[in-house]
């Protein structure tokens, strides 16, 4: 099979295009720079690139992932919405002027539930979307034009929800690597927000693995949570850390970095994927900590 990656390069594009690979597909994709042959530099918001790229490559699938996936967003919104909702609609519009239609893989986000009360949890994906940020909005917003184009234009799509992942190379603004890389580089101390929150923690490793299974069975029109079905504290995952490592850490609560719509306790349940698509979480977490510890 043909594959085109949006955010090729990106931290979950980058473990799905080497799965990909490894499966015996051929993979292409865009980023905002690349040196790659395969890999064009195209911005989504640039249509007319996007429909030449995509027109040479005339892929079989189209995995979307390129957003700007900052839950934390102060002042100007207007880059996030643009990348994630005209980038969106210009990679759906080219997906259905193609001769041959490619099958749409949406990679939307947890955030799209908002903040459920606890006797809502787990999260399934019958529970309403209820935003409480503008990445999640910005993906639930996604997820009505993935919808739209495949009444309006018969584009043939899968919608995936993640719920929170990490690995090695994540980018520091993100809590695991920001807290793992303290550890790596000698720290006594770390600022941080709500440690005691909890979330649901699955290894990019898993995720990509349930990407990837749909070019096995592609169940048009289904939505899937992507979860380890349980919850862990940030304190705990620091813990851990310290149990891994020999060293302890002194967390210093901020309340600069407490968000204003925090979700306090969220995770989800993985049945239907299970069920669909015999997809469940097998990463550890102390085995993800301890890949990211030495990479």
């Amino acid at each position: 099979m043909k594959i085109f990656i949006t955010g090729i390069l990106g931290f979950v594009g980058t473990y799905l295009s080497r799965q990909l690979i490894e499966e015996g597909h051929d993979v292409w994709g865009i980023d905002r720079t690349s040196a790659h042959p395969n890999v064009s530099s195209v911005d989504l918001c640039d249509k007319d690139l996007l429909l030449d790229v995509m027109q040479k490559v005339k892929p079989d699938y189209v995995y979307h992932l390129a957003a700007i996936s900052q839950v934390v967003i102060k002042g100007d919104t207007s880059s996030l919405y643009r990348i994630n909702i005209d980038g969106t609609r210009n990679i759906l519009e080219v997906c259905a002027l193609q001769e041959k239609k490619p099958r749409c893989i949406f990679i939307s986000s947890s955030q799209v539930y908002g903040n459920v009360p606890e006797e809502g949890l787990p999260i399934t994906e019958l529970t309403p979307i209820n935003p409480v940020n503008h990445y999640g909005a910005s993906k639930a917003a996604g997820e009505m034009l993935v919808k739209a184009f495949g009444k309006e234009e018969g584009l043939e799509y899968v919608i995936f929800r993640p719920f929170n992942h990490t690995g090695p190379g994540q980018n520091e603004y993100f809590v695991v690597p920001k807290i793992v890389a303290a550890f790596k580089n000698g720290k006594d101390s770390i600022r941080l927000g709500n440690v005691n929150a909890e979330r649901d923690f699955t290894d990019v490793r898993d995720v990509v693995r349930a990407h990837t299974s749909v070019t096995k069975n592609f169940p048009a029109g289904e939505i899937f949570n992507i979860a380890s079905g349980k919850t862990v504290k940030i304190v705990d995952i620091i813990i851990m850390l310290e149990e891994l490592t020999g060293r302890k850490m002194i967390v210093e609560c901020q309340d600069s970095l407490l968000r204003k719509s925090e979700i306090v306790k969220t995770y989800g349940a993985f049945d239907k994927i299970k069920h669909i698509l015999g997809w469940k979480p097998e990463i550890k977490l102390s085995k993800t900590l301890e890949d990211m510890l030495h990479c």
